[in-house]
């Protein structure tokens, strides 16, 4: 299977849409998709639909447990902020929580200096992990899906990128917080959610900036795809808050990449909930998403932190971090 073959008319690209430093180019699909209704957590938890807590009273890092009272299914995203319980956490891979279900989630800490409640439940942070810090997250967790079938990430790499992401953005933070960061310039990446709005069929995109590809983010439904854009675009705009214009930013690299990802075989794995996680069998790109009924319901795919242009894009970013803060501190 290919992810080409879960489509029955060929996915399209769109022109390119471009604000500040960041080049969205949307993936447009025709067809009809006949899915059953999803809530996003954080709209479910704000309907009073789902209770996201620690496993137990003590807790444990690397799992929560989301309870679903309402009477249609949640669709949680990989790389998704959940704020409150004894340290925030980001989500592991995407997964979806049946109506009337109590569900464990694979997480990540993304606040290491804090192991105590503040709040028993969890909140929706409304973003996404930061586009390069998910590409490191998602490759560990797909190594440890393919060891052992586990969706567990590499947790010192990620408190790395949290660390780095702070000092990035020169956010001060007592428990190392990656949210202190996000915080920190909230109001900039704003600009990114107001001027990067989807597209008529729109289901997706390929985000580009000065640097070279950033990554791709796909929905079954551009309904769907809508409803996420805001935090799709955070993830991608943290990249680039230093960065200038998007002018002279090329896309020649996209449709080349896309028709790539589109003929790398997929491999099925059980999913921590209900269907199938879908994953990209390569090692230059690091790609998976989650398969239910059928329907492709969420993909994401970035260029893979060990390949040639995972590293090149990574030592763009980390060899100008004192550049790009010192930018920031002047703006």
């Amino acid at each position: 299977m290919h992810l080409k073959d879960i489509f029955s008319t060929p996915v399209g690209l769109g022109g390119p849409v471009r604000a500040h430093g960041l080049v969205m180019v949307p993936l447009l699909w025709s067809g009809f998709a006949e899915m059953v209704h999803f809530d996003l957590v954080e709209e479910a938890i704000s309907k009073g639909n789902a209770k996201i807590t620690e496993t137990t009273e003590g807790g444990e890092v690397p799992f929560l447990k989301i309870e679903n009272k309402g009477d249609c299914p949640i669709l949680i995203l990989e790389g998704e902020e959940l704020v409150g319980g004894k340290q925030n956490r980001v989500v592991n891979t995407t997964v979806v929580v049946l109506a009337g279900s109590t569900l464990e989630i694979p997480v990540s800490c993304m606040e290491a200096g804090r192991w105590d409640y503040r709040r028993k439940d969890f909140d929706s942070g409304e973003a996404l992990f930061r586009a390069k810090s998910r590409a490191v997250q998602k490759e560990s967790v797909m190594a440890s899906l393919c060891a052992d079938l586990s969706y567990r990430s590499d947790q010192g790499a990620v408190w790395n990128e949290v660390r780095q992401s702070l000092e990035e953005v020169a956010a001060p933070s007592a428990t190392s917080d990656y949210r202190a960061g996000r915080e920190r310039v909230a109001h900039r990446i704003e600009d990114f959610v107001a001027a990067l709005n989807p597209v008529e069929g729109q289901i997706g995109a390929i985000f580009v900036s000065a640097a070279g590809l950033l990554g791709l983010e796909l929905l079954r439904a551009s309904d769907l795809f809508a409803k996420c854009a805001g935090k799709i675009v955070r993830s991608f705009a943290f990249e680039v808050i230093s960065s200038g214009d998007s002018d002279h930013i090329r896309t020649d690299d996209v449709a080349p990449w896309w028709e790539k990802i589109s003929d790398i075989p997929l491999s099925t794995h059980p999913a921590p909930g209900a269907g199938e996680i879908v994953r990209l069998d390569t090692s230059d790109v690091i790609g998976s998403g989650l398969c239910w009924n059928t329907a492709l319901v969420h993909f994401s795919c970035f260029p893979a932190v060990g390949s040639t242009r995972g590293k090149a894009r990574t030592s763009s970013h980390r060899a100008t971090a004192s550049q790009r803060r010192e930018r920031m501190m002047n703006k």
